[in-house]
């Protein structure tokens, strides 16, 4: 009989979560029965435990705010023997972490099953990366299945929004994104065969396409995407020009996401290095808006050096903008 492994995780407004679903597909694929664990109590938890027979239970941590929440999880899994196993981009900050923790993957997980079947702890060491993105099945989604679906937008309420990434990275060098740590910028190229299956299996109303920006630039990838066509979600640039914004809009974009982060051009391209002129952002917006198409703008605050002219020079823009803009103080992210 097949040892479950218990894929722990702590909802940051939707728990369909796309590497959790990956990591179960790879276990599966290797032999193992996987459960997820949304945690939500002590007491609830602590049943999983009691009923895990696996050596192992594997967290994953998202951001330093759902890391804290997991840790008396961890505590109480560590004092009852397992091996606490943390993943997620959090743990790849290389940051300390609580006693309890047995082990962290620095890197990406993808080769979790190598260890659970013959110890090699290569992915606890070192910043191991998956250099093909099109040798790794489609996500497990059928982990889910009994699970309400949300991702706390207003748009997308009622609707199931499927997540799918078909890249890591991003070949930009904003100054304060924690994606261009990552060593390299990767893409899969089977959008068309990815998304027709996982329509067929999945029925969703809508994709959310996760990727930290869509490669549209890159020939292959829209290859990869052919003529499918169904609505989505995705984060974009600002400054895409008129004929990709076009072409995702085609394809069946409703709604996107992109960073402005400074409403100070000057502060934004010289110190954030975001390469995105006010003029640019104003052509993309008035297109959207013909489209019909809603977007959520990202702006930050707080960054060292800004001044309080900038500050309220970002506010102002996030008005004008419209209701969907969101300001994050730097020192969340």
């Amino acid at each position: 009989m097949a040892l479950t492994v218990p894929l722990c995780f702590v909802s940051l407004g939707t728990d369909w979560n796309h590497g959790i679903a990956l990591l179960s597909s790879l276990l599966k694929h290797n032999g193992f029965a996987t459960k997820l664990v949304i945690l939500k109590d002590w007491w609830s938890f602590s049943r999983v435990v009691d009923e895990t027979d696996a050596p192992w239970m594997c967290f994953s941590a998202v951001t330093q705010t759902d890391y804290e929440a997991l840790i008396p999880f961890m505590r109480l899994a560590n004092i009852e023997g397992k091996e606490v196993l943390l993943g997620g981009t959090w743990a790849g900050l290389e940051r300390p972490v609580d006693w309890s923790v047995t082990r962290v993957c620095r890197g990406e997980g993808e080769t979790l099953p190598d260890y659970l079947l013959t110890g090699d702890d290569r992915l606890f060491r070192e910043r191991l990366v998956c250099q093909d993105l099109n040798a790794l099945p489609l996500p497990d989604y059928d982990l889910f299945k009994a699970v309400p679906f949300h991702r706390g937008l207003p748009q997308t309420e009622g609707k199931m929004c499927l997540p799918y990434v078909s890249s890591r990275g991003c070949p930009y060098p904003c100054a304060f994104c924690q994606v261009r740590k990552q060593p390299a910028f990767r893409v899969r190229t089977k959008v068309e065969e990815d998304l027709s299956e996982l329509r067929e299996r999945y029925q969703p109303d809508l994709f959310f396409i996760g990727d930290a920006n869509l490669p549209y630039e890159m020939p292959r990838w829209r290859e990869s995407w052919g003529e499918f066509r169904h609505p989505f979600v995705s984060y974009i640039r600002a400054d895409i020009t008129p004929d990709r914004l076009e072409w995702l809009i085609d394809r069946g974009m409703v709604g996107c996401a992109f960073g402005v982060e400074s409403g100070d051009e000057f502060f934004r391209n010289t110190v954030l290095r975001k390469q995105l002129d006010d003029a640019e952002l104003w052509r993309t917006v008035a297109a959207l808006n013909k489209a019909n198409v809603w977007f959520m703008p990202y702006f930050m605050v707080g960054v060292p050096g800004e001044t309080f002219v900038q500050q309220t020079k970002t506010a102002q823009l996030a008005r004008k903008l419209g209701p969907l803009s969101i300001v994050w103080k730097y020192e969340e992210l």
